[in-house]
Formats: structure tokens, C-alpha cells, sequence
């Protein structure tokens, strides 16, 4: 019987090449002894390539949704964890939102055998120079994230307080893109706009342009812990006598650590320092937060709580101000390259500098998918 479901199994796994496979059945008793290269050169091969590089005769792939990928991409072949690849293997493409050109091997391997596969084509890459995706930890709020993205992110955040003897409803939306490029490196440019309106005044113009740099210079996926430098400036684009920049240059250098507990939790912190280069706009401030979140979902789509702790500390000065951040992420699609977060921030020490205060961010890792694409 079980062969029987073998053999169906691996003819599905070629239907899509429109290739003859009868020559190449192989019994079930053979197959338990294959380790994971023999397995990618008999099964896998015949739609990736030998060499993991996707360039097979066009005849085969004419009737698939999409290419075949190349392995051997240092970023595709890394920016996704084990346990993705483990799941697309055995229970196909269509499970992770991925081609159903893809079959699922659940019934054909053992777990073991398709981790092995796994390690096989990890291999067409040098590992020990990139991130893993097992550190691609969901973004937070506040805290900075240490994994290196390419991503592209609406952050909105609506502030109601009292300044000036006014009410005074603060939004605003931030643009934010990133980018990687050599192996550890990353790029961003963020853009905010805001808008202030109060019985007073109803005002909307763009904040300070800011560009950043960060270098992932420690990673180990086993146990789950990542560490980032990087460096933010900030352009005086925004009217500082609107209320929508601060009128000088702001340096802002950071570090960034995350650290996985097991799979169910993960933790992640930032310390940054944000430094006026006119210092007669303002004291440096010292910005520390810390993010926990809690991971419920077997896939990639599902609703991960958590909370963070933000904090701001005036140097050179007594302000120093504490808030939490009850928070919910939203995963849409099964890749989980959509996304949305909501959070309350809620002042907890130092003054309350606010009424109240929501945050949020609507995410797309464009290039695990179009926003259509996935679900």
C-alpha cells in the first residue's frame, strides 16, 4: 500500500515537467536509506537542478505559475527558518501560499530525511555569511530590529495630549523602506507626514528625512540570538516652527539584540542615542526598549500578542519618562509577508506627556510575494 502511494505521489511530483518517471520508481525500502544530497539528486533535482541554480530545459516548467528558484541566492536561500522550508516540503507549496507546482512529500520521507534535504541545499550557500531566517524575529513597535529586512512599512501613530492650552490630535504616518545589500548590510530611508490640528490650528507638512545603516555582526541560528550596530541621521526637511522637525541634523547611533526562547517566545531590545548637532536645539536623549511576543501560530499566518517597554532618558538633564506597549501583529497571508500591528502606549513613569497615544504599522516584505499573492 505503501508503495503504491509512493509511486502516485512521485508521478505528481513530475506531472508538471511532463516527463516520463516510470524508469526511475524507486521501493520504499530503498528510499529509507537515502540521505538527504541522494534525495535532492533524485527528487529534486529534476525541477531545481543539480546545482540548485532552477536552469532546466524549458519544456519542463512551461505549464508551471513560476520559475523555479535559485538556491543558490544568498538572500532566498537564507532569509527563511528551517522549520518554512521543513513545511513547504512536506506538505507542499499551496500550505505556505507558495506554487502548487510544489508537491508534498509528507507521506514519502521521514522528518528526518527532509531536514537533511534542507542542510543539502543550505549548502549551495555559504551560511556563515548571512543572517539566518530563524532570527527573523516579528517587528516590534519601538524596539529596532535586528535582523536585516527588505521590506517596505506604513507606520501611523495617533497622539491625543495638551500643549500650549490646547487639545492637540497629533497624526502622523511614517514611509518607511528598506533594503539589503552585500551580505550583513542594510539600508532604510524613512518619511514622515503629520498633520496637528487643535481649535487653533490644522496644520500637515513632512517631518525630517531619515536615512540609516545597520550591520548585523553576530548571528547564531541555534541558538536563536542576534546582534546589530547601526547608524540613523536625520535632515531638518520638516518646519520646526510648525511642529514637524526638530531644525538641525540628529545623529542617532544604536545597538540592536534579539534572542529567541525556545519557539513560543521571542525577545528582542534596542539602545540608541539621538544627538542634536545643534545642541542648542535640544539635549541628547538616551532611548531604550525592550519587546517580548508571544508565538501561538503552527504557520506563518495568525495573531501574535506582546507588549514592550519603551523608555526615554534626557541626558545631561532629570527627564526621564517610562511607557508600555500592549500590542497585537496580525499575519494575513500564510508567507506572512503581510502584516499589521495595533498598540496602546500607556505612560507608566515619569509624568504623563500625553493623553493617550496609538501605534501601529501595516508591513510588506515585498520580495516574499506581491500584496495579492499569498493568501
Amino acid at each position: 500500500m505503501r508503495k503504491l502511494i509512493f509511486i502516485s505521489i512521485f508521478i505528481a511530483g513530475f506531472v508538471f515537467g511532463q516527463q516520463d518517471t516510470t524508469e526511475q520508481v524507486i521501493d520504499f525500502e530503498t528510499i529509507k536509506t537515502m540521505n538527504g544530497k541522494q534525495i535532492y539528486e533524485v527528487f529534486c533535482a529534476k525541477c531545481h537542478g543539480i546545482d540548485g541554480k532552477g536552469n532546466i530545459p524549458e519544456e519542463i516548467k512551461q505549464n508551471w505559475d513560476v520559475p523555479p528558484p535559485d538556491f543558490t541566492d544568498g538572500y532566498f536561500n537564507t532569509r527563511e527558518a528551517r522549520k518554512d522550508w521543513y513545511a513547504v516540503i512536506k506538505y507542499g507549496g499551496a500550505s505556505r501560499g507558495l506554487s502548487r507546482t510544489m508537491p508534498a512529500f509528507g507521506d514519502v520521507f521521514t522528518d528526518q530525511q527532509i531536514y537533511e534535504t534542507i542542510e543539502h541545499i543550505k549548502s549551495f550557500v555559504d551560511q556563515k555569511k548571512y543572517p539566518q531566517g530563524e532570527l527573523n524575529f516579528i517587528r516590534a513597535h519601538y524596539v529596532t530590529k535586528a535582523y536585516v529586512e527588505q521590506e517596505f512599512i506604513l507606520i501611523p501613530t495617533f497622539t491625543y495630549k495638551f500643549e500650549n492650552g490646547h487639545n492637540i490630535n497629533d497624526t502622523k504616518v511614517v514611509l518607511y523602506y528598506a533594503n539589503r545589500f552585500g551580505t550583513r548590510f542594510q539600508y532604510e530611508v524613512k518619511l514622515p507626514i503629520q498633520n496637528l490640528r487643535s481649535c487653533v490650528q490644522n496644520t500637515t507638512g513632512i517631518g525630517d528625512l531619515e536615512l540609516g545603516l545597520k550591520y548585523a555582526f553576530y548571528d547564531n541560528y541555534k541558538n536563536l540570538s542576534i546582534l546589530t550596530a547601526g547608524f540613523e541621521f536625520s535632515l531638518p526637511t520638516g518646519s520646526e516652527a510648525k511642529g514637524f522637525g526638530k531644525g538641525t541634523v540628529v545623529l542617532v547611533p544604536y545597538l540592536a539584540v534579539a534572542k529567541g526562547i525556545g519557539e513560543k517566545i521571542e525577545m528582542q531590545g534596542s539602545l540608541k542615542i539621538e544627538a542634536p548637532v545643534n545642541k542648542s536645539k535640544g539635549n541628547p536623549e538616551l532611548i531604550y526598549s525592550l519587546s517580548t511576543t508571544l508565538i501561538i501560530p503552527e504557520g506563518k499566518r495568525g495573531i501574535f500578542p506582546g507588549v514592550e517597554l519603551v523608555g526615554t532618558k534626557t541626558l545631561n538633564a532629570e527627564e526621564h519618562t517610562i511607557s508600555i506597549v500592549p500590542k497585537i501583529y496580525i499575519a494575513l497571508t500564510k508567507r506572512g509577508h503581510l502584516a499589521l500591528s495595533i498598540g496602546r502606549e500607556i505612560p507608566i513613569y515619569g509624568g504623563k506627556p500625553f493623553k493617550y497615544r496609538y501605534v501601529g504599522f501595516i508591513l510588506w516584505d515585498y520580495v516574499d510575494g506581491g500584496i495579492f499573492s499569498g493568501w
